[in-house]
């Protein structure tokens, strides 16, 4: 009974551990990850977005504001990334360089420096030769030193005689040349077979994918991709979103054009931009404000529902397996 017992409070204890972890993972994949998009421009340009997860515990902000981008992120309330994107390298090396130093130091170096410039004098007067040698070397050669240097004979100089076989080293340079142009032109040609090649493989694999992708029994797949996407841009999409435009151009033409493009978009988004035009002065300021979330779950899902698509599935294995298939081959 006691071993029963046992059993059962570890199976219990198994059971909540696996319970608190399908929990958390259940949170994981459901929570929304929240985010928020500010930007404004009235003389210097502002921006400011934030993403939070999981009740604000997990959260990254980023600022730029007077040319300086700042990028935080805290989980519960430590820091554990932030990078203001500056050279601190230079910044150290300057305040290095401008350190304030006291007079007893001031006095030091220079003493410091006394001594070394007294101990350069003293080797240079040490180098300097006496005045005796200087006699000694300058002194004039006797007349009878003279005569006897004047009757001896001078050793003649031997002519270099020229080498012999010069024909055979002109006749070994010019071999050596049209070898090396010779191995030059192989390597050419060789590179221009390989490129060839190359060429003509990748000519017939988008030749293939043409065939493939342009085929009717595409189409379905086709439709799945496009049903995917519109979801996922649904999904990520703001969900509040709000922009004031003030603007105006050196030419009123320019403000025209501006207005009528405005106009072109304002049936779908007449709520969520307002647009101002100034036509006597140049201007612009704009504000900007988007909510929205992103769920994981929603985003997973998404993506394996196509790719588990039978025809989106089959449009991926015929579209490798002519790279499978040709990949093997060395090009």
């Amino acid at each position: 009974m006691l071993f029963l017992s046992i059993l059962k409070i570890i199976g219990f204890v198994l059971l909540g551990i696996l319970a608190f972890i399908l929990l958390l993972l259940l949170i994981i994949l459901f929570w929304p990850i929240f985010y928020r998009i500010e930007a404004d421009y009235h003389g210097k340009f502002k921006a400011k977005a934030s993403v939070s997860y999981l009740f604000h515990l997990i959260r990254a902000n980023f600022t730029y504001e007077d040319g300086k981008p700042l990028l935080k992120a805290k989980v519960l309330f430590f820091t554990v990334y932030k990078n203001d994107f500056s050279d601190s390298g230079e910044d150290e090396e300057e305040e290095k360089d401008n350190i304030d130093l006291d007079d007893d130091a001031l006095d030091a170096l220079d003493q410091q420096l006394s001594e070394e410039s007294t101990a350069s004098d003293t080797s240079e007067k040490d180098t300097i030769p006496e005045e005796e040698e200087f006699d000694e070397l300058n002194a004039e050669l006797t007349d009878e030193e003279i005569e006897e240097f004047m009757n001896q004979d001078l050793p003649k100089k031997k002519r270099k005689r020229k080498k012999k076989g010069f024909f055979k080293e002109l006749k070994a340079n010019i071999q050596k040349i049209i070898q090396k142009c010779k191995e030059k032109w192989y390597s050419i040609k060789e590179r221009y077979q390989t490129t060839k090649e190359k060429v003509e493989y990748f000519h017939k694999r988008v030749q293939y994918y043409y065939r493939v992708l342009h085929h009717k029994s595409m189409k379905p797949a086709f439709e799945m991709v496009k049903k995917t996407l519109k979801g996922l841009f649904r999904h990520i999409k703001p969900y509040y979103l709000r922009a004031k435009i003030y603007y105006g151009a050196d030419d009123p033409a320019d403000t025209a054009k501006a207005v009528i493009a405005y106009s072109a978009i304002y049936p779908y988004f007449r709520k969520q931009i307002r647009f101002n035009a100034n036509f006597q002065e140049k201007v612009f300021e704009a504000d900007f404000l988007a909510k929205g979330r992103i769920q994981i779950f929603r985003i997973v899902f998404l993506v394996l529902r196509a790719y588990f698509n039978k025809h989106i599935h089959k449009m991926i294995k015929l579209l490798t397996r002519e790279g499978k298939k040709n990949g093997r081959r060395k090009v």
